[in-house]
């Protein structure tokens, strides 16, 4: 391989956790399947609730730390801890729902092996959804800061995440202010977007868990404000009127499923003039005018794979 360098043992997983035992304990299972030897050590961030010290003795060989978030109580401030506790010369992330698959890193790896300025690198996912799976796969192979503000890219999950650490200096920490840390993932990827392109490793690499118990799953004021706060932090937004509908659609959609109605009609409006073609424009009146709840859509389009 080109510029080939040997990656064994250089990574640290980390894993946010809040009162989830049993998928955290699945979750640090698929990571000790990896193959290649990339995976030096595993921290486990515990926000706001117990640590749970026995999760040391699930490995012989991997070393596995329970920490508790020193920062910002919630995810972002767990993301940060162990971004500051890790050891090793990359950082994978995995949320304490979703599994690793066992070629994870090496397909990573080997990614960024051939590319000596990589800093960033993600990869396609398996949407869970009770019994059905969905594979979400990006027909991008590298992810830029234009491609972002068109479109999330949902398939470049937090599950999915390899950075090299010494280059998160270059855009900083995952920011602690987002209203609720929603959208903290989606603001990390634009901010290192602009200091170079995201590498997309094209195979499923972790299935990601979409679930009751998901913390976002009904939490729409959170929701309005964390990109009401995203967009004024984001300047670009202005020059990139698709995205920008796609993320008032958003706003619209939740304002509408927490009941306020004119605000929700006046933001789908703003939304159809930015860009006709997003389908939130469509929907949030739908949902003020309670002709079909927030709550059945949302389920149908989880069970789409692709979410609202």
């Amino acid at each position: 391989m080109s510029g080939a360098r040997n990656m064994s043992g250089t990574v640290t997983a980390v894993i946010p956790t809040r009162n989830r035992p049993e998928l955290l304990r699945k979750a640090i299972r698929a990571m000790l399947k990896q193959e290649g030897g990339h995976l030096a050590e595993i921290v486990v961030v515990f926000d706001q609730s117990e640590p749970d010290e026995s999760l040391t003795a699930m490995s012989d060989d991997i070393p596995i730390r329970v920490v508790t978030n020193t920062r910002q109580p919630g995810l972002a401030g767990a993301r940060n801890t162990g971004i500051e506790l890790a050891g090793s010369e990359w950082i994978a992330f995995c949320d304490d729902d979703d599994m690793w698959h066992g070629d994870k890193l090496n397909r990573q790896c080997r990614a960024v092996t051939d590319d000596p300025e990589a800093h960033f690198a993600v990869g396609s996912v398996i949407v869970a959804y009770g019994d059905k799976r969905v594979h979400r796969k990006t027909a991008l192979q590298v992810i830029g800061l234009d491609d972002l503000l068109r479109d999330r890219v949902m398939e470049a999950h937090p599950s999915t995440y390899l950075v090299r650490r010494s280059a998160i200096n270059r855009w900083g920490l995952v920011d602690e202010e987002l209203p609720g840390g929603y959208a903290e993932d989606y603001d990390w990827l634009l901010r290192a977007a602009r200091v170079r392109s995201i590498l997309v490793v094209p195979d499923a690499v972790t299935e990601i868990q979409w679930h009751p118990k998901s913390y976002f799953g009904n939490r729409w004021a959170t929701i309005d404000s964390a990109l009401e706060f995203l967009v004024d932090k984001t300047p670009e937004f202005s020059g990139e009127p698709r995205g920008l509908a796609r993320i008032l659609g958003q706003r619209a959609f939740a304002q509408a499923a927490m009941g306020e109605t004119r605000r929700s009609l006046a933001s789908a409006w703003k939304t159809f003039r930015l860009d006709w073609r997003q389908p939130r424009a469509y929907i949030a009146p739908v949902v003020a005018s309670r002709i079909i709840s927030a709550d059945r859509l949302v389920k149908w389009a989880n069970a789409t794979g692709r979410g609202f």
